[in-house]
């Protein structure tokens, strides 16, 4: 550890200005949900146009603090952004994440899966501490993908609080691991019963019932989660698109999945694309099937049915142009 932070201080002393190292600023990094750090995370400078790192991160520490020096050689200085450090974060368990350290500010880490949003359920706030402890070892344990450790934990956080929707939500992903859809959609269906409000539990259930090809109770499930205007959960839509498809409803399918893509600003669901594609193919709009499916493969060009899709372009961009199938 003693030799890590001299190598990390004799790089500083290379990247900075001779006259002096300047201002050591710290950062925050935590879990949505405001779970422990299961770990200390990664964090990785980027790189500015000069080819070097914005700062050099000094040390990150388990509660999350990070203490870092600006390399006021990677760009021209500015006050106003003299602080400001782009990174990428990698922890196992949690979605990669690029954001920028800044004086005091705080960069939210995202479980891989779905995430919890901006509103954390009031119910779980409210949980007394034995509760929570259960539950953050759980989520510990869920960061590692151990399934039934996990489950143990959550079921211990709810027995102690039945109101824990956030636990109720999460037990109901681990059960799903184990193939449990039974179980896991009782855990759902707990987590909206105590919070109305949570709307992680309504994607999570609605994903469920996806799987189960059960399209009719899928729409009624997302009707509900409409109420709350999910504007950060963009899957909600999504799966009232394919079960409004698979109903032969291609008006309302449309209108969701666009809003599907709409929200999507990370990526995270380029199959709304396909589906776009797929429903503008089935109205005859052949050359707006095209520019959608073409979407889906430029932001997934590794996704398994890439050459199927690719060969639907070809048959597609044939019918805009008038020639034979």
């Amino acid at each position: 550890m003693k030799n890590e932070q001299t190598l990390r201080l004799c790089l500083l002393a290379l990247l900075v200005l001779p006259a002096a190292w300047g201002q050591q600023y710290t950062a925050k990094i935590v879990t949505e949900g405001d779970t422990p750090l299961p770990k200390i995370p990664l964090v990785t400078p980027q790189n500015s146009e000069r080819l070097v790192p914005y700062c050099v991160i000094v040390n990150v520490f388990g509660n999350g603090t990070v203490a870092y020096y600006m390399n006021y050689r990677a760009q021209v200085y500015d006050p106003k952004t003299a602080d400001m450090c782009p990174v990428v974060i990698r922890l196992d368990g949690f979605r990669t994440t690029s954001g920028t350290l800044r004086q005091g500010g705080t960069i939210v880490l995202k479980r891989i899966g779905d995430h919890e949003g901006s509103t954390i359920s009031m119910a779980s706030l409210n949980a007394p501490k034995d509760a929570k402890k259960a539950y953050d070892k759980g989520a510990d344990a869920m960061s590692q993908q151990k399934w039934a450790n996990a489950q143990k934990d959550f079921e211990k956080a709810v027995a102690i609080y039945p109101e824990y929707s956030q636990a109720w939500s999460d037990l109901g992903e681990v059960l799903n691991q184990q193939s449990q859809p039974a179980e896991a959609r009782t855990a759902f269906e707990h987590a909206i019963q105590v919070d109305p409000k949570y709307v992680k539990a309504y994607v999570q259930l609605a994903r469920l019932l996806i799987t189960e090809r059960k399209f009719q109770e899928t729409l009624d499930v997302t009707a509900k989660a409409f109420q709350y205007n999910p504007l950060e959960f963009p899957a909600i839509y999504f799966y009232d698109a394919v079960a409004n498809f698979d109903l032969h409803q291609y008006d309302a399918a449309l209108k969701s999945a666009e809003r599907a893509a709409q929200l999507d600003a990370d990526h995270e669901i380029p199959r709304a694309e396909d589906l776009i594609g797929t429903i503008l193919a089935t109205k005859g709009d052949y050359a707006g099937a095209v520019e959608h499916l073409k979407r889906y493969l430029a932001l997934a060009p590794k996704a398994p049915d890439a050459a199927k899709v690719q060969q639907e372009i070809d048959q597609l961009e044939r019918r805009a142009q008038g020639a034979p199938k």
